[in-house]
Parts: structure tokens; sequence; C-alpha cells
């Protein structure tokens, strides 16, 4: 007897329906003998140890990489100064009084404004300089005496009608009126009276008023940059009444550091910038640098002088300073191969077709397009310079998945 049974129970159809598919799962996740058998792909990832970065073979990161050879390269550095300020220039400045005591009697110049060589900037009132040419006149008149009494003597020591004693005090008296007419003038060359001025004074009469006066002129083309002078005031040789800078050329004094000392040298072209005129360069050259240190700054002053012919650079104006130094050979690096670690700075030395080594380097001055390098390097290697940013960023990945520093 053949024995048979059903069920209609739902569960149980769907109970049986998973367990095949599972089943069908199963047999479908299996590997086949010829997948088993298909290498591994291979991995993408650089490996990291030791100091060195091995890209794999086929990375797309070795088609970004371009490397330069390490060695000298003739370099202008570029020194820049921790300050520097506008001057007049003192070569060509003047601070004027008067030469005699007097009273001012009229202004003829302003502040600001532009003045020729001679030209009356005030008129001092001043009786001992009218004594001064009093004196010259008297020398003078004294001289004309004791010259024609000294002629008339030589006619007459011809003739045999005075002695030899009398010939020789008319002779020594001539001398003597000589000596104190010239003694005069230089006075009044020394009150600053010219020969022009001196010569007037030989007239047989001068107005009175003429005789007192004095003018004080500028002693060469320039500015008023100070006045202190009144109408009415009275002053002494002491009292600076102008003064005068001609602003043609200025000066720039900048400070710096004690160990920049030995690249300086008078005649290095400068270039001078001022927050006035940020998009101009002002060209000039060093001429004088100090010999004393600054004990508190550690810095030595450098003057520079700078043409100034349309009187944009004015006095104590702050100025950014930068000095380039002679043209010399260096161990050098482009500026692209350079990374910042930290406070560390580091290159990549190619060190076969796939590996590159990270080392940290000491650098010294740079110019627009190299960093010397100090240490750390070796003529002929060659390192990373495009690419590097890239290589830097996959190295401290790596560090960081291993848990160590770059």
């Amino acid at each position: 007897m053949m024995a048979s049974w059903r069920t209609s129970s739902p569960g149980f159809v769907l109970g049986v329906a998973m367990a095949v598919a599972a089943a069908a799962a199963s047999v479908s996740c299996q590997p086949t003998q010829e997948e088993s058998q298909k290498p591994a792909p291979q991995e993408t990832h650089l490996s990291t140890h030791a100091g060195l970065i091995e890209l794999p073979d086929g990375s797309p990161m070795l088609a970004q990489i371009h490397t330069e050879r390490v060695e000298p390269r003739p370099m202008r550095m570029s020194l820049k100064a921790q300050g520097g300020k506008i001057l007049p220039n003192e070569n060509r400045l003047a601070h004027l009084g008067p030469r005699v005591p007097g009273r001012i009697v009229a202004v003829y110049a302003n502040l600001g404004d532009r003045v020729e060589t001679g030209d009356r900037l005030l008129l001092l009132d001043s009786p001992a300089f009218g004594e001064a040419q009093l004196a010259y006149r008297k020398r003078r008149t004294a001289m004309r005496v004791a010259e024609k009494a000294f002629e008339r003597a030589k006619a007459l020591s011809a003739e045999g009608a005075i002695g030899i004693s009398e010939y020789q005090r008319r002779e020594a008296e001539h001398e003597n009126a000589k000596a104190e007419l010239y003694e005069a003038e230089e006075k009044l060359h020394l009150l600053g009276m010219g020969e022009r001025e001196i010569e007037r004074l030989s007239a047989d009469r001068l107005p009175h008023a003429e005789v007192a006066q004095v003018f004080l002129r500028a002693p060469f083309s320039g500015e008023i940059i100070e006045r202190n002078a009144t109408v009415g005031e009275v002053v002494d040789s002491s009292k600076t009444l102008f003064t005068v800078a001609d602003l043609s050329t200025v000066w720039v004094r900048a400070d710096f550091p004690e160990q920049q000392i030995g690249k300086l040298n008078t005649g290095l072209s400068v270039e001078v910038r001022v927050s006035a005129y940020p998009e101009t360069v002002f060209q000039g050259a060093i001429t004088y640098i100090g010999a004393v240190i600054d004990p508190a700054t550690r810095t030595v002053t450098a003057r520079s002088q700078i043409p100034n012919q349309d009187r944009r650079l004015r006095p104590e104006m702050f100025a950014e300073v930068t000095v380039r130094t002679q043209e010399h050979s260096v161990l050098a690096v482009p500026r692209g191969a350079l990374q910042q670690v930290g406070g560390r700075t580091m290159v990549f030395v190619m060190r076969g077709p796939r590996r590159f080594e990270f080392l940290d380097v000491t650098i010294g001055e740079s110019s627009n397009e190299y960093v010397e390098i100090r240490s750390g390097l070796m003529e002929k290697e060659e390192v990373v310079t495009e690419g590097s940013y890239a290589l830097k960023s996959e190295a401290l990945r790596g560090q960081m998945s291993m848990g160590g520093p770059l």
C-alpha cells in the first residue's frame, strides 16, 4: 500500500521556497575554479617606510612629477630691512640764522616756498652790521691816505729829500693800512656780504638805513621746510630762522639685522616702496653703512640716496627697503621643491624610477626663483619640483595610517 501525504499549510510552502532560494544563492556565490585562479587586482596606494615613498607602477601621480638637479646657481639675494624712513639729504640741507644780532624788518619767504640760490629770505636791521661796514669804510680811507703818503715818500727818497728811516716809516704805515683794510673786508665776508656789496661801500655817501641792513639769502635752490621768523622780532646768531632743503634727492635710513652685515656694501642697488605709492618702486644705492651695532636691536644702519625729481618722497615717510646683493654662486633649488611640515623645511629626492626620499634641509637666502640650501642636500641630487606637494600629502597620509610622525 503506497502511502501519500499532502498539506495545504501556507507556512510550509513558504519555508520550502526560502530554502530552495538560499541553496541557489549559496551555489552562485561559490567561485569557480577559473575565477579562483585569477590574480588579485594590484594595490594602488603607495608604500611609506623609513623616510621613503614608493609609488606603484602605473600610478597617475608619476606623470605629475618633475625633477631638477641640485647645483650651484648665480643668485642676487634680497635683504629686507627691519624698518626704513625717508630723510632730507643732509648735504643739501641748511639751517639758516643771522650772523649778527638785529631786528627783523621784513620776511620774504613762507613755509613751503620754492627758492633759488641767492633769493632774499628776510631783511634784518643790525647796528652791529652797520658798525662793521663803517669800520671797513674807515679802513679804506686810511688805506688811501697811507698809499698816497708812501708814494710821496718814494718820490722824495729818490731825490734824496728824506732819509731812509722816514721812507721805511711811511712804508710800514702803508703795509699796516693794507692789513687793517683786509681784516675789515674779511669781517664783512664773514657777515655774509659779497664782493659787489662790499664794492658798493666805496661810494662817497650811503643812505643811513642801508648801512645797518643785512639780507638773509638762500644758499642753494630748494624748499622752505621750516620758518621761525616774525617781523619785529629781535634775534641773534643762535636763532634758526629758516630751514631750506633741496629735495631733488633724499636719504633713506634703514636698519638691517646683524647677521646680514657681511652682505651689505656701499654701491649695492636699493628698492624703496612707500605706502603712499604702493605700485611705485624707487631705485637708489647704498652710500653709507654704520660702523656701530645698536646694542638694543642688534641692527646696523645703512643709508641710501634716492633720486626724487618729482618730489613724491617726503621726509619722515616710512619706507619698505630691499637691498639687492651682488651676484654670486650658491647651492640652490627652485622654490617649488620646498615643502613645510610644521616648523621643518623638507624636499623630496629621487632615489629610483618610483622611489622618493623626504629629507630635512636648512635654507639660506633667496631670490625670486631659487632658495639657497645650506645643508641637507648634495650637488647633482635630483629633487622633485612639480608634484612635491602631492607627495607630501601622500607621505603624511601614509605616516598617519602607520601611527608615526613624518
